[in-house]
């Protein structure tokens, strides 16, 4: 007797909507969020609203991240990096996907609406429109700058996850934003270095392919070194030394790792470094986060 052909397992589904939602990018966007939260001065009273802000930006997220890859499944299959995603494949096929990205944007607004206010629920909204559909469909096809504009919707987190609570904008979440907006083109186009082949196949105006590699490692540095600078101002905020001394060190060990990037020829071992580059920007990202958690616990305890 011959064997059943397999069916679709449900693991594999699970794994497919998990890609299909970008759940990779959008626990860092939930990290940075939480960050933002335990600053916030109301966290104590208000902690449940700041779960709800947390889930909801990654309910929102997802749905963002469903609307890339509708939106660009061509460009997906032309791509080796992505060639392999669920839309592309046919795993997933485009209707499951909008019910799940709409599933997913009425789960975002239902929990904000509900959980948080008014105002955070809006500035969710223009992070997951900016991603989904200013960035994919506007800046991504049409200028070599997209990351540096279209970054701007996945810098929103941090004050997100702070006016979740109640409290009113201030210096810190906006530093925290600005942050995250300089340290991302510092952290893609060392991984657009990698793929500038097939972005130019794609017709993709990144900067490596309208600017060339020397011009977009110039810029990798000097966006390394504004993070780095930046990346000091929350020590005069409230951070704490342990903040600081954390920053500049980090800092300076990514901004290190950037020059000797720049340094290198064009050709198979600067991809690989470019790679390391990359997976270190995440890092970095992760440690400046961390350390704001660990400086203001150590403060809040009066050991600064």
């Amino acid at each position: 007797m011959a064997a059943a052909e397999p069916g679709y397992d449900f693991q594999g589904l699970v794994r497919d909507l998990l890609v299909l939602s970008k759940a990779r990018v959008v626990s860092l966007l939930v990290f940075t969020a939480a960050v933002g939260e335990l600053l916030a001065p109301s966290f104590r009273e208000h902690w449940l609203n700041g779960l709800a802000g947390l889930l909801g930006i990654a309910l929102a997220g997802g749905a963002g991240g469903v609307i890339n890859q509708i939106v660009e499944p061509a460009l997906d299959e032309r791509m080796r990096r992505t060639r392999r995603r669920p839309l592309v494949s046919g795993r997933v096929g485009p209707r499951g996907a909008v019910l799940f990205g709409v599933a997913l944007l009425v789960g975002a607004i239902a929990v904000l609406g509900l959980g948080t206010n008014l105002f955070t629920l809006g500035l969710t909204l223009v992070g997951t429109v900016g991603y989904g559909v200013v960035y994919t469909l506007y800046l991504k096809p049409r200028t070599p700058w997209n990351i540096v504009w279209g970054g701007l919707a996945g810098s929103l987190p941090p004050l997100i996850g702070w006016t979740a609570l109640g409290d009113p904008v201030s210096a810190m979440p906006l530093v925290l934003v600005g942050l995250i907006f300089v340290w991302t083109p510092a952290h893609f186009w060392p991984l657009a270095l990698c793929c500038r082949e097939d972005y130019a196949k794609a017709c993709i105006p990144m900067l490596p392919v309208t600017h060339g590699v020397k011009r977009t490692c110039r810029e990798i540095v000097n966006y390394a070194a504004a993070t780095l600078a930046l990346s000091l101002a929350p020590a005069a905020l409230g951070a704490g030394p342990l903040y600081g001394v954390v920053a500049a060190v980090a800092g300076a060990g990514y901004l290190f790792m950037t020059l000797r990037l720049k340094r290198m020829s064009e050709g198979p071992e600067m991809d690989r470094y470019a790679r390391k580059v990359f997976s270190a920007s995440i890092t970095y990202l992760f440690v400046l986060y961390a350390a704001l958690i660990g400086g203001h616990l150590l403060t809040m305890s009066g050991y600064f």
